[in-house]
C-alpha cells in the first residue's frame, strides 16, 4: 500500500499549463481542446489532419516528459478486466455526451457552457460512487489508513522555475504562431494551414505535458480525488481545475474584452457547440463518471501513458476506449442514439 500526497504547487501549474494551450488553441485554431473530441473525429471517419497532429503532440508528451521533467515513477494501474471495462465505458460515455475532463471540465465550463457543466457535475458524482462503491482505491494499492490533506509535498524551487518554463515556452510558442497567422491577413493560405498543423502538435505536446505534472496521469491521484468519503481524499485535482479554468475564463475575456479579438487567426470563425442539456450529456456523463472511477484514467492521460507508462492494461484501456467510440458512433448514427 502506498500513502498519496497533497501536492497543490505540481497541480496549480500543471493546471495553468493546460490552460494555456485550451486558450491557445481556441484564438489559434477557433476549436475547442477536447482530446475525446479529437479521437471521436476518427471513429466516425472524419479525421483530419489537425486532429492527427494534435494526438500525435499528446503522445510525443509521453516520450518527452521523462527527458524533461525527469524520471517519472511507475503508476498504479487497475487490473486488466478492470481496465477493459474501465476504457470502454468512458470511450462510450464521452462519445455519447460529446466531451471529456478537457472538453467538457476545462475548454467547455471555460466557456460557461452550461452543457459542459452538467456533463462534469454528472461524472464527477458518479465517479465519486464508483470509487466507493467498487473498490478502486484497493484495487490501485492506495492506503486509505493516512490523511492525505496532511501529507503535504511542496515542490521544491528548482521544479517550480522548470514548471515556468514550460508555461512560457508553450505560451511563446504559439504567441509567435498566431502573429505569423495575423501577418497573412486573415485569408486562409497554405502558409496558414502549415502554421495550424504546427499548433496543433504544440498544444498536444505541452497539453501532453502539463497532465503528467499535475498528477492527472496518475490513476491514483484521480481516485483520490474521487474519494470523497474517506480520509484518503486527495484535493490536488481541485488546484488543476481551479488553476487552468481561471486561465482560460481571464484570458479570453481580456481577448474579447480588452484585445477586441473577433475570430480566430487560422480560421475564419470560433467553433460553436449546442447550448441546451439533453439526455446524451446526462446519459454521457454517467458512463463517463463510472468508467472514470473504475479506472482513474480518462482520454489524455491515457494517451499520454500509452507511451509514458506503457504495459498491458494501459493498452487494453486504449483499445476498449477506441472500440467503444467506435461502437457507439455506429450505432448513434443507425439508431439516433445521439
Amino acid at each position: 500500500m502506498t500513502n498519496l500526497q497533497f501536492t497543490p504547487d505540481s497541480a496549480l501549474a500543471g493546471g495553468l499549463i493546460l490552460g494555456s494551450m485550451v486558450v491557445a488553441k481556441r484564438l489559434n485554431s477557433g476549436r475547442n481542446l477536447g482530446v475525446s473530441g479529437d479521437t471521436k473525429a476518427f471513429a466516425r471517419g472524419e479525421g483530419r489532419a489537425t486532429s492527427a497532429a494534435f494526438l500525435i503532440g499528446l503522445l510525443a508528451a509521453g516520450y518527452a516528459a521523462p527527458m524533461i521533467l525527469g524520471a517519472q515513477a511507475a503508476v498504479p494501474m487497475v487490473d486488466a478486466t478492470r481496465a477493459i471495462a474501465a476504457g470502454a465505458l468512458v470511450g462510450a460515455g464521452s462519445s455519447l455526451g460529446g466531451g471529456c475532463t478537457s472538453g467538457h471540465g476545462i475548454s467547455g465550463i471555460g466557456r460557461l457552457d452550461v452543457r459542459s457543466v452538467a456533463f462534469t457535475c454528472v461524472f464527477m458524482v458518479v465517479g465519486a460512487i464508483t470509487v466507493a462503491a467498487t473498490g478502486t482505491m484497493d484495487e490501485l494499492h492506495v492506503s486509505q489508513a493516512t490523511k492525505t490533506i496532511d501529507m503535504l509535498a511542496r515542490s521544491p524551487e528548482a521544479k517550480t522555475i522548470l514548471y515556468a518554463k514550460i508555461f512560457a515556452a508553450g505560451a511563446a510558442v504559439q504567441g509567435v504562431l498566431y502573429a505569423l497567422a495575423k501577418r497573412e491577413g486573415g485569408g486562409i493560405t497554405d502558409v496558414v494551414k502549415k502554421l495550424e498543423l504546427v499548433s496543433e502538435s504544440v498544444a498536444g505536446l505541452f497539453f501532453g505535458l502539463g497532465l503528467v505534472v499535475s498528477g492527472m496521469t496518475n490513476p491514483a491521484k484521480v481516485a483520490g480525488f474521487l474519494a470523497v468519503t474517506t480520509q484518503a481524499f486527495d484535493p490536488s485535482l481541485m488546484f488543476v481545475m481551479g488553476g487552468a479554468l481561471a486561465l482560460v475564463v481571464v484570458s479570453m475575456f481580456l481577448a474579447k474584452n480588452a484585445l477586441g479579438v473577433s475570430r480566430p487567426a487560422m480560421a475564419r470563425e470560433f467553433s460553436t457547440t449546442p447550448k441546451y442539456v439533453d439526455k446524451s450529456v446526462l446519459i454521457g456523463g454517467a458512463l463517463f463518471g463510472a468508467g472514470w472511477g473504475l479506472g482513474g484514467v480518462c482520454p489524455g492521460p491515457g494517451l499520454v501513458n500509452l507511451v509514458l507508462n506503457s504495459g498491458r492494461e494501459i493498452t487494453l484501456w486504449c483499445v476498449a476506449y477506441f472500440a467503444a467510440q467506435a461502437v457507439q458512433q455506429k450505432l448513434s448514427s443507425q439508431y439516433s442514439l445521439e
